[in-house]
């Protein structure tokens, strides 16, 4: 039975279908019609203990902008690891429900969803909450840390195409790296990083050195790339597609092209002694990587062998791998972004569906 109602004011119509079981009455929204016209569907899924956890006083606030805005809003707060990128997998079948997907959390979050998205092409264009401690994909995209400003800008009718990166088989948004203090990002504690911020990440860093021992801290890997290779012992490797890294853009400053399809890899050799440590901490503050105990090269891949290596895609561990093929996937993910970045600005639902299906048919 179908049914509906009419606000006096004519502020908004509801109409509904009622499934009537032995127990209890379903009701099922088939739309909501406000005084602007019918609302768009938009799904939320945040992280309610990223960063300092602000969002979970800022939710409320959230969702009454979004719907002053025309959307209807569903929320949804992820339970465990990995819950947000199997909610987006699983939604790939039900995806028209929605016009707008918005993720609210730290640089974890945007690798989980990006890895989501990815199981279905077609998908709505993803808009970005940025709730974590660092957030570097926010910063490399100049997204607003401010969650009421970073809110308007996912409702901007405008969207662009990122490059992303593959690792193997999943994705990564921004940088895969392994190699010394890589591991601090996912193994300090959450309430270290709401106590001391940023800070909680360098003093984790230094209680996994072993400054007797340079050896200890390196890993022994073969690394290829288009056109060149390197061997021997590395002290700290990475490939990004990104502007900021451990927020800092000391490593691929006037490098980073976000649509360019290449990938930035920056890679320090073993330290023999304090002179040759002191030159690397050198190429870093300078952002100069003229020296040969430093590469910086680009690439649209990376090939990486040695024995089991541990590693880390966007701040998440990335598992312990012997072979490793690193590529640039160009032009992948329809982010909405500030309105200065966008290729596709005040494109609607359709328009944006309608050009994707022309890329597809252009590939």
């Amino acid at each position: 039975m179908q049914t509906g109602f009419q606000h006096p004011n004519g502020l908004f119509n509801l109409e509904w279908t009622v499934f009537s079981t032995s127990f209890f009455v379903i009701l099922e929204f088939d739309s909501i019609e406000c005084r602007g016209g019918l609302m768009k569907k938009l799904l939320l899924i945040y992280n309610p203990v990223s960063g300092d956890g602000r969002i979970r006083s800022g939710l409320s606030e959230l969702i009454n902008l979004f719907t002053a805005q025309g959307y209807l809003v569903t929320t949804y707060p992820t339970q465990k690891p990995r819950d947000a990128w199997l909610t987006l997998e699983h939604l790939e079948n039900d995806r028209e429900q929605y016009e707008r997907i918005v993720v609210c959390g730290g640089d974890g979050m945007m690798h989980e969803a990006l890895n989501g998205w990815m199981h279905g092409r077609d998908m709505p264009p993803l808009g970005y909450i940025p709730s974590g401690t660092v957030n570097d994909f926010a910063n490399s995209y100049g997204i607003p840390k401010d969650l009421q400003a970073a809110a308007l800008t996912a409702c901007t009718q405008g969207w662009t195409s990122l490059d992303t990166g593959c690792f193997n088989d999943e994705y990564f948004t921004y940088v895969a790296a392994f190699g010394v203090g890589t591991s601090v990002s996912y193994q300090t504690p959450q309430r270290r990083k709401q106590i001391f911020g940023s800070a909680a990440y360098i003093i984790e860093a230094l209680s996994t050195v072993d400054f007797a021992h340079w050896e200890n801290n390196c890993e022994t890997m073969e690394i290829n790339w288009e056109g060149g290779s390197a061997q021997g012992d590395f002290l700290y490797g990475m490939v990004s597609n990104s502007k900021y890294v451990a927020g800092s853009d000391l490593f691929t400053r006037d490098l980073f092209n976000w649509h360019d399809g290449l990938l930035e890899g920056v890679f320090f050799r073993r330290p023999m002694n304090l002179n040759e440590l002191n030159q690397i901490i050198g190429c870093l503050v300078r952002s100069d990587f003229n020296n040969p105990i430093c590469i910086q090269v680009q690439s649209p891949w990376f090939e990486f062998r040695s024995s089991q290596t541990d590693w880390t895609l966007d701040g998440e561990y990335g598992g312990t791998h012997d072979f490793v093929r690193v590529e640039a996937v160009p032009k992948t993910l329809r982010m909405i972004l500030p309105p200065e970045h966008l290729d596709h600005p005040e494109e609607s639902a359709e328009e944006s569906q309608h050009h994707e299906e022309v890329q597809k048919t252009d590939e």
